[in-house]
């Protein structure tokens, strides 16, 4: 099976850390942060994998290519002008064409029943089929649901439905929706394809779950869910504290609780790093304190 990472965003809200690393590729707990969604989606059969670029297309090109290494192959479309997630996912429809195929954001970690989701696509017969959370925070646009599952509509004004739920971007869908996708423009893949095809009747349905699902949209979601998957990653036992093999620790520096120091960072001596993160050549002068937020190379993000 193949999947798509959409990645060609510009990452205006987590500005200006994507001034420095665009964010599909911004560091977390060693890997890149499209990373996460890639091994999630490789666990459940992805064998390989297309990302769309636009902003920073090389240096995401180049840190992808050597995280997945042999892992998997992983194969690159740059986009001049953004098409959106219709536009992006069209334009990727040679590579996706031969099966059944998933895509998701490249700035988002989930964790849910993904094989279940893929079994009850094929149950259903379904063209395509969105995984939906439930939205506790009323944080993201409605999806309304039927109670046979088929989704009724999208946005406060859709038919009402059973239940409703916000889409993650993890999408299930057969290759026949590629040539429903709006040709030669950028374009919307829940406005301008999904939508049209609810209204005509035809089979696009929701997966409701629950699982984690967090969103890396701003420097503060970015320090509070990396934070999250490091708490998830010791299972809520242990110093709750991350550093890469290949940074510098000085003597008597603390580093945690909450605490990660990526590759290529260095923690001066007696220096002190609580919930914050530290970036590839990062340097925390020895006896200072870093906290509640983000030290890279250029400075200090608040979060």
């Amino acid at each position: 099976m193949k999947a798509m990472i959409l990645a060609a965003g510009l990452g205006t809200r987590l500005r200006p850390l994507s001034l420095e690393i665009p964010k599909p590729v911004i560091p977390v707990l060693g890997r890149p942060l499209c990373g996460h969604a890639m091994a999630f989606l490789r666990e459940h059969g992805a064998e390989s994998f297309l990302l769309n670029l636009h902003h920073g297309p090389e240096t995401v090109r180049e840190k992808v290519t050597a995280w997945a290494a042999a892992r998997f192959p992983v194969e690159f479309t740059h986009e001049k002008e953004i098409l959106g997630t219709g536009g992006g996912i069209g334009n990727a429809r040679e590579y996706l064409r031969g099966g059944t195929f998933m895509t998701a954001n490249s700035d988002a970690v989930a964790r849910f029943p993904l094989g279940d989701a893929l079994a009850r696509h094929r149950a259903n017969g379904a063209l395509a089929t969105l995984v939906l959370f439930p939205d506790r925070r009323k944080r993201y646009t409605p999806v309304r649901v039927r109670e046979d599952g088929r989704i009724a509509g999208f946005g406060n004004d859709a038919p009402a439905g059973s239940f409703e739920g916000f889409y993650t971007g993890y999408l299930i869908a057969e290759p026949e929706l590629l040539d429903r996708i709006p040709r030669g423009r950028p374009s919307c893949i829940v406005r301008d394809t999904l939508a049209p095809l609810i209204a005509s009747g035809t089979p696009i349905y929701a997966y409701m779950t629950e699982g984690t699902f967090l969103d890396f949209g701003t420097p503060e979601d970015y320090l509070r869910g990396t934070l999250a998957l490091l708490a998830e990653r010791e299972g809520g036992k242990g110093p709750r504290s991350f550093a890469h093999p290949r940074a510098s620790i000085g003597n008597g520096a603390t580093v945690g609780p909450d605490a990660v120091v990526e590759e290529g960072a260095t923690v001066g001596d007696g220096a002190t790093v609580r919930r914050a993160i530290l970036w590839p050549g990062a340097v925390v002068p020895p006896g200072a304190l870093v906290e509640n937020g983000i030290l890279t190379p250029r400075g200090f993000v608040p979060a």
